[in-house]
């Protein structure tokens, strides 16, 4: 019985002794799995950062952006030509003068893109175009005078290039007047 007594504390030791041995060596092993390296913890650290900064500078640009989407709405720019907007426009200045016009004639429209200037770096995508009209009109000589101010002080970008008038004698005004409307396109995401 002692023996066998014996026998069972030997090997009760051995075997807590190999345990204890295969636990460390798997405790050390789990460890190091959860454990970085040096190099491993820069790279992580560095890749976060990188992340952060990243997100900051998206927030700053898309606020930035905004802010130049609003300063051109409120410049009043066209973004695009439409024949059906210069119509519009050119009716609300047309009524509001008291002018009446005969017909419009548009010209083709053009890309301004192509004028190089020594300190331009503009690439493909800015994109200023310009649409020339041309109204014939009848209007007392004052609405005539009144409605090109309109034009120069206007809510758009226009721009009149040419005044063709012949006077009769009951003071009323024929004549012909050419308008060129600009556009500075802009992204649709951003309009």
């Amino acid at each position: 019985m002692k023996n066998n007594k014996f026998i069972k504390t030997a090997v009760f030791i051995v075997l807590s002794i190999v345990l204890l041995f295969t636990a460390k060596d798997n405790a050390s092993a789990a460890y190091s799995i959860f454990s970085l390296t040096d190099d491993e913890y820069t790279k992580i650290s560095l890749d976060y950062e990188n992340m952060y900064e990243n997100i900051k500078n998206k927030k700053i640009y898309e606020g930035k952006l905004r802010d130049i989407s609003n300063k051109t709405a409120n410049l009043n720019i066209m973004t695009n030509i439409k024949q059906e907007q210069i119509i519009k426009v050119l009716n609300e200045f047309l009524s509001s003068c008291s002018i009446e016009a005969s017909s419009f004639d548009f010209s083709e429209f053009s890309n301004l893109n192509n004028v190089e200037t020594e300190d331009s770096e503009e690439t493909s995508e800015d994109k200023i175009d310009s649409a020339a009209v041309s109204i014939s009109f009848k209007a007392s000589y004052n609405n005539m005078l009144k409605f090109i101010d309109e034009i120069q002080r206007g809510k758009t970008s226009a721009a009149i290039s040419s005044v063709k008038v012949v006077m009769n004698d009951n003071e009323k005004v024929y004549g012909t007047i050419e308008i060129v409307f600009y556009a500075l396109k802009m992204d649709e995401v951003y309009e």
